[in-house]
């Protein structure tokens, strides 16, 4: 039997855009794919990021059709799952690329960074903006098989809009610091999918594996040889799970 093809928004990760995903749209380009730029990103570089995550979840999403399928890389991610605890319903499944509920370590969540880690990018980004994000590009290809000719791929696309607004970028930064959904991943109440690699040096694989476990309809998808952004290194491998996931049933 054959299913309609899904609708898939897709929320990329700080200082990113969503020309990110080009490969991963061109992996299956039969699906409808809706690139959404957060605000002061890409096409949306003009706008600034709201004050509150209900005006900046308003902002994201307000166009995509309800009963979409979200898929969030990163940061993305994190505003993915925030969108389905808000509206369940709205969704049909979130689609999850190396994302946590909590990007810092806590003291009841041993799978993240160091707090230390995004203050001082904080700090750093009011003088020298462009250095901490082509460090952070760095960090996201570090570990992937082929991590010189990826990071090269990915500073060629990452800028095609200019920089991001600093405004934005530190309100990125905030948000990752300051959410903490680990006490929430019980009430996902839809179906979630994480995809990730074992060589991702910011969200780690036990981080992948907690989440799957705690939500109550998830499942786990290792991307081999990927780091931070597996839909860059392999884009077919997870255009397959995506496929896989958003046309069962």
């Amino acid at each position: 039997m054959s299913h309609p093809l899904p609708t898939i928004g897709l929320l990329h990760g700080w200082a990113m855009h969503g020309g990110l995903f080009d490969d991963l749209v061109a992996a299956w380009p039969e699906a409808d794919w809706r690139r959404l730029d957060l605000p002061g990103h890409g096409r949306q570089r003009e706008k600034a990021w709201p004050a509150d995550t209900d005006a900046l979840l308003d902002e994201v999403l307000g166009d995509l059709p309800r009963g979409s399928w979200l898929l969030g890389w990163s940061l993305g991610g994190l505003i993915a799952m925030q969108a389905a605890l808000r509206e369940p319903d709205r969704f049909a499944g979130l689609l999850l690329i190396a994302a946590t509920p909590s990007l810092i370590q806590r003291p009841h969540w041993p799978h993240g960074v160091e707090p230390a880690m995004l203050k001082a990018m904080a700090v750093e980004l009011a003088g020298d903006p462009e250095t901490v994000v082509q460090r952070f590009l760095a960090l996201e290809m570090h570990g992937a098989v082929n991590a010189r000719s990826d990071l090269k791929r990915l500073r060629e696309r990452a800028f095609q809009h200019g920089y991001p607004a600093r405004q934005a970028l530190m309100a990125g930064l905030n948000h990752l610091a300051e959410t903490d959904l680990t006490g929430q991943l019980s009430q996902l109440a839809l179906p979630v999918r994480l995809l990730g690699g074992r060589r991702d040096r910011l969200v780690p694989w036990a981080a992948l594996e907690a989440v799957a476990d705690a939500v109550p309809d998830g499942d786990l998808v290792r991307i081999p040889g990927a780091a931070h952004a597996p839909f860059l290194t392999d884009p077919e491998a997870v255009a397959a799970a995506v496929r896989g996931w958003s046309t069962d049933g």
